[in-house]
């Protein structure tokens, strides 16, 4: 696969899409997964993979998708537009004594790779945050060599639908109404897309795993616009939102750290062209 590595400075033409620069020091405190669940996201995306296979992983951010093949031998090459989250992958390499991994400053509508380059093309989490998603979908099947899969991450949400974090974005979203714009595709709407495009979708097994959340951590969570679906908003909108909700959460949860059981879910389904 041909490699292009792009600068600190060059300029950030993105068509839309979302980077998470502001996201990088605390992006897998907020959407890390455990490291038994991240082995098992590993398993499944090898399952569907030749033992050669060529992955390439658009929004590869920290690595929270990549390190586990990173580390199982794999060839791994990933684009991102965010340098600081591609810093925090290249430092946790560093610090489990890896190599360090391929990766390229790239804008997913226009990916700096030949055709046919990839045998694996992962896409977890990115295309709900680019306008232009049914570009990167032709990209990713110019890239995408003959007899390969897309893969595709359904979310890694909560089971459990009355969970804080779960109750708070959505009582959010209730509160800043039309102010929280949609920016790109649902999953649903990805896997039809490239179904349409000729691939055959096949949902994988989900990963799931219990663990602990308090209101507290919800609240801060919303607080300090950690989730790229506030950064839409307009500060004051998403403030006086924000107070309101704590007040009706004060209101109902007098103790807001007492943690709270759920049950959260990874899921993948795999497209073969």
């Amino acid at each position: 696969m041909t490699r292009v590595v792009a600068g600190e400075n060059q300029e950030n033409v993105v068509s839309g899409s979302i980077a998470f620069d502001r996201a990088a020091g605390y992006y897998d405190a907020t959407r890390g997964l455990p490291e038994g669940v991240s082995e098992q996201v590993a398993d499944r995306m090898e399952a569907v993979a030749g033992p050669q296979a060529r992955f390439l992983e658009i929004g590869v951010g920290t690595g929270r998708i990549a390190l586990p093949l990173h580390r199982r031998g794999r060839r791994v090459t990933g684009a991102d537009l965010s340098m600081p989250m591609m810093a925090e992958y290249r430092r946790k390499a560093a610090a489990a004594g890896l190599a360090a991994p391929a990766l390229v400053r790239a804008d997913v509508t226009r990916l700096p790779f030949r055709d046919a380059s990839a045998d694996v093309v992962v896409e977890v989490h990115v295309l709900h945050l680019v306008p232009a998603w049914r570009e990167v979908l032709t990209e990713l099947r110019r890239v995408l060599a003959p007899g390969g899969v897309i893969l595709v991450g359904r979310g890694s949400g909560h089971e459990d639908p009355e969970g804080p974090h779960e109750l708070a974005s959505r009582r959010m979203r209730e509160l800043v109404g039309d102010d929280l714009p949609f920016v790109g595709a649902s999953a649903d709407e990805r896997l039809a897309a490239l179904a349409a495009l000729g691939g055959a979708v096949e949902r994988l097994e989900p990963v799931r795993w219990a663990s602990e959340e308090t209101w507290a951590d919800a609240l801060a969570d919303i607080e300090e616009r950690r989730f790229s679906y506030s950064w839409r908003v307009p500060e004051p909108v998403w403030a006086a939102a924000a107070r309101r909700l704590r007040e009706e959460v004060e209101a109902d949860h007098p103790d807001l750290d007492v943690p709270v059981r759920i049950t959260s879910m990874f899921r993948l389904s795999a497209v073969r062209f």
